[in-house]
């Protein structure tokens, strides 16, 4: 099935969605009460490594082969990938399939609050899980090191975009050993993205929203929050838009601020 990366639900309306892998990234809780039909659940945990003091961190292959064989993905599989609206488990699932060559997902704008909003149905039916025949591999483009972005910093072909919230920006609210930015990122909190229905705004609106800041479509773009679970948010938003080149700092801000030898801006 051919879907665009970002899909609402008034799109889907007339769609059997057993015709895709539909996948449900909120709580066991959540998911037993209610779902979309054909739905399979999958833990956000899978989708996160953790190395002390850094966390967010891309999952390596064994990890991620583990998390295919939860919800058997296929090699022929189209995902439809959801949480409950404004949240980012189901972005970064995007972002972690992406990053090991598997592309062919859809994200739920709004979620499952949008879905129940436009009086569609759900289901609490369980779904048979088949063995998994997806191969993955790690695909380079959607992930850059800390290393990597201190050696480009100068590179007047990048730009970093920081979506964390003011404080954390300006270093106000530390949340890693050092608090601030990295040089030169410009500041858009995630949420600006949304409506206050927790819906994208017009795809106007939100290249209007980038653009402003510098961050423009014809540059490499490096997004991060804390750990890479907000701008996931943003990188499902800018691939959205068609930015070519969209990565994320592997472990994000808790990479960058945890080490000592990292250039910091505070403002």
């Amino acid at each position: 099935m051919n879907l665009p990366l970002v899909v609402r639900p008034k799109d889907l309306k007339d769609t059997d969605l057993a015709d895709l892998k539909v996948v449900d990234m909120r709580s066991a809780e959540a998911f037993a009460e209610a779902h979309l039909p054909n739905a399979v659940h999958l833990d956000a945990a899978l989708l996160n490594l953790s190395q002390k003091p850094v966390g967010g961190l891309l999952p390596e292959l064994a990890g991620v082969n583990i998390m295919a064989k939860s919800i058997g993905l296929q090699e022929d599989d189209h995902i439809l990938a959801y949480d409950g609206g404004a949240g980012s488990a189901a972005a970064r699932l995007v972002w972690v399939l992406h990053a090991y060559g598997f592309n062919a997902i859809s994200w739920l704008d709004g979620g499952i609050n949008a879905w129940s909003a436009a009086n569609l149905p759900v289901s609490n039916e369980p779904v048979d899980i088949t063995d998994a025949t997806a191969s993955l591999s790690f695909t380079p483009g959607n992930l850059i090191s800390v290393d990597e972005l201190m050696a480009s910093l100068d590179d007047a072909a990048l730009a970093v975009l920081d979506v964390r919230t003011a404080g954390e920006y300006n270093g106000t609210d530390v949340r890693s050993a050092r608090g601030g930015h990295v040089p030169g990122a410009a500041h858009s909190e995630w949420t600006q993205a949304f409506n206050e229905n927790g819906q994208l705004k017009s795809d106007a609106e939100l290249a209007a929203l980038f653009s402003e800041k510098g961050v423009t479509d014809d540059k490499h773009v490096v997004v991060y929050c804390q750990t890479h679970q907000r701008s996931a948010l943003t990188y499902v938003v800018l691939k959205h838009l068609g930015y070519k080149q969209v990565s994320a700092i592997n472990g994000a801000w808790s990479a960058w601020g945890n080490r000592d030898d990292t250039p910091i801006e505070q403002s």
